[in-house]
């Protein structure tokens, strides 16, 4: 009968980063190894804490399953002699595979065996599938103890129960065993664990919620519950906390701690980052939005060791505190902008100059782009790019002080401080979006501008000085960089050529003399970082290898491309149309000497087929213009029955110069419009071999 399995390991605390991914790993490892081992089960469970991994099967097969296979073995000419006895090859085949020889067979000149593999018993498979599921998960840092076993902390525990029958199993020099340990401190243990199905409670018993789902729904409910009842507001929402703390903790408890109200006067994100950066605490806020003196820490305690741990929890917060006060009254002793000239002595990249050669990058680039979009922001552009990195050199975010992660955020505190337009504190803030996949992109144009203008910066800057992120590698995060270029362009629309930013941006950095052998190397990053954004959002990669092929100095007019060819890609005509422009380059590859010359054509087909190509060239330059793609795409399709009737028609690579010169040229015109959208011989018809 099908039992469930149960495999827990115990470990010293793990990084709350590192447990996501162990339970990604584990899961994945142990659904992998129990396929290869033939054993069938109904679902997978992961469940972790701080201190534990664990695994739960349910209805897990009680043997493996049986398997036949078939194992071919030498050529039957070197098997068998000429009088049909085995040979010593065939002897040795047929031992290595624990048969007697009477059982080969032949098989298309070869000898063969079929091999029935009876299913072992699940109990005597599941040690190493369990030690192979281990060892597959990964972690950024690991240690090594022992006998050389590598793990991100020391493994001191493991349960490894088949039903109510503990497995013989060892790893990491540790026995498997049927008993666990409770909260460290409170109810350590160890404590016996009878299978699968009382795993849960016995930890609940002793103060672990080991379910990491149910552990962050609990805390995500007291500390809401908290808030309203004991400070009449509600927890500030922080997923990303909430997310850590979950695997900081094995047994939550919330408690209220307060801070002097004096502190309130501080910015609000000066405050939440003093409770969250360090100290894991969540801000509490009134109904209005404003803070109060209160933040929320989750504890890994039962509720009656709380008010021993509160004060600690209050006179640390109110130290970070204090430094925050002290670093707010320093900064704003001075205006933000007297602290660009301190960007002098502070070196950018190595070969790259200063943060302050940055920024007068920055504010040209600013302005060159502000002009090209046609924004009315470009004075405020110009002034933000100005700022962008002053709050660099304050006390509060410079580097090895615990603020760091306001840059951008202090540097629009600082300029209301100092009294400039908050149109241009916004901006400051925002030319550091996005920050990650997913964030917000900047609300204004004047952070747009900034934010475009700050990558281009790096990311040529980078490349001119051979910075170029290689396999894993990417210090200066210029992937993340060239995507959030990506997405500003292609979700704003904007009509900003890349290799004219490329271009001003290559100028900056003084490197227009091999600006050209440069661009195109950029251009080819930032290529492929657009594909797998635009494949990411959900088109197909041959549809956007093709239109990146056309529209890749223009972005803004690579979504609605694909969107239309995503379209059209339905319509029974579009496959031939393909066939059809796929011929044309094809009878086009290695020519030359030919001109698109109208006049010089003579035959009906050829000319109706110009007369075709002229009008939908107006079309699509129209569609194009009014921004209708799907017009677009719906003109080409149009052209294909002159297109055939071209090629049935007419000979194009005839001996007569003349011709062919004409007929070429012809199809030149044609296959130049087709570009205008895509280049459609990358696309991929059905049946096809796909990527």
């Amino acid at each position: 009968m099908p039992r469930d399995l149960l495999f827990e390991i115990g470990v010293e605390e793990l990084p709350a980063p590192y447990v996501p991914r162990a339970i990604e790993g584990l899961g994945r490892g142990v659904a992998e190894s129990l396929t290869a081992a033939r054993l069938e089960f109904d679902s997978i469970r992961v469940l972790a804490t701080p201190r534990r991994l664990a695994v739960i099967v349910t209805n897990l097969a009680d043997s493996q399953e049986e398997l036949e296979r078939v194992v071919t073995g030498p050529p039957a000419k070197i098997a068998f002699g000429d009088d049909g006895a085995p040979t010593k090859a065939a002897t040795g085949f047929a031992k290595s595979q624990g048969v007697d020889v009477s059982k080969l067979t032949v098989v298309d000149d070869y000898v063969q065996v079929t091999i029935l593999d009876e299913g072992r018993p699940a109990a005597d498979v599941l040690p190493d599938c369990l030690r192979a599921a281990t060892d597959s998960i990964t972690f950024p840092k690991t240690m090594r103890w022992g006998a050389g076993t590598r793990f991100a902390r020391p493994i001191r525990w493991l349960v490894a129960m088949l039903g109510e029958n503990v497995l013989d199993m060892e790893y990491a020099g540790v026995r498997a065993g049927n008993e666990t340990e409770g909260l460290r401190f409170h109810s350590p243990g160890p404590h016996t664990v009878l299978g699968a199905a009382d795993y849960e409670s016995v930890l609940a018993d002793n103060m672990v919620i080991v379910d990491h789902e149910r552990r962050k729904a609990f805390i995500a409910k007291a500390l809401e519950r908290t808030a309203t009842a004991k400070c009449g507001g509600r927890a500030v929402a922080d997923e990303e906390l909430l997310d850590e703390v979950t695997f900081l903790v094995e047994y939550p408890t919330i408690f209220v701690g307060r801070f002097d109200e004096r502190f309130l006067e501080l910015p609000r994100d000066v405050v939440v980052a003093a409770m969250k950066g360090h100290q894991r605490y969540f801000a509490v806020e009134s109904d209005d939005g404003s803070l109060l003196p209160n933040f929320l820490c989750v504890a890994n305690a039962p509720p009656d060791h709380i008010a021993a741990i509160r004060g600690g929890n209050e006179r640390v917060l109110e130290s970070r505190l204090d430094d925050a006060a002290f670093y707010w009254v320093e900064d704003t002793r001075t205006p933000l902008s007297d602290k660009v000239e301190a960007l002098r002595n502070v070196v950018w990249l190595e070969g790259l100059g200063s943060l302050f050669d940055k920024t007068e990058r920055l504010e040209r680039l600013a302005r060159l782009l502000a002009e090209r979009l046609g924004s009315p922001e470009g004075d405020v552009a110009a002034r933000a790019a100005r700022l962008a990195k002053a709050d660099l050199v304050t006390e509060m975010v410079r580097d090895g002080k615990e603020f760091t992660e306001l840059q951008g955020t202090m540097g629009r505190e600082y300029a209301a401080a100092s009294g400039e337009p908050s149109a241009v504190g916004t901006a400051i803030y925002e030319h550091y979006l996005p920050r990650f996949a997913g964030d917000d992109l900047p609300s204004t144009d004047a952070g747009t501008i900034v934010s475009i203008a700050d990558r281009a910066d790096s990311i040529v800057g980078c490349f001119s000085a051979g910075l170029v992120p290689t396999g894993s590698q990417d210090p200066y995060a210029l992937r993340r960089q060239a995507i959030g270029l990506v997405r500003m362009i292609d979700e704003k629309g904007l009509a900003l050529p890349l290799d004219e930013l490329l271009l001003a941006a290559a100028e900056g950095h003084g490197a227009a003399g091999t600006a050209s052998e440069l661009i195109d190397s950029v251009l080819g990053f930032v290529r492929g970082r657009a594909r797998a954004f635009y494949i990411d959002v959900g088109f197909s990669y041959d549809l956007v290898d093709a239109v990146l092929e056309t529209s890749l100095r223009d972005l803004s007019g690579v979504r609605p491309r694909l969107t239309a060819l995503t379209h059209f890609r339905e319509n029974a005509d579009f496959e031939g149309l393909v066939v059809s422009i796929r011929r044309v380059s094809n009878i086009l590859k290695g020519q030359s000497g030919y001109e698109h010359a109208p006049g010089k054509l003579v035959e009906p087909s050829a000319v109706a087929l110009e007369r075709e190509r002229a009008r939908v060239a107006t079309e699509v330059d129209d569609a194009i213009a009014r921004s209708d793609l799907d017009g677009g795409v719906s003109g080409l399709l149009s052209l294909r029955g002159a297109i055939d009737t071209f090629f049935d028609d007419v000979m194009v690579m005839v001996d007569d110069e003349f011709a062919r010169s004409a007929r070429l040229g012809l199809l030149s015109a044609v296959r130049e419009l087709f570009f205008r959208m895509a280049d459609f011989g990358r696309v991929v018809l059905e049946g096809e071999e796909t990527e």
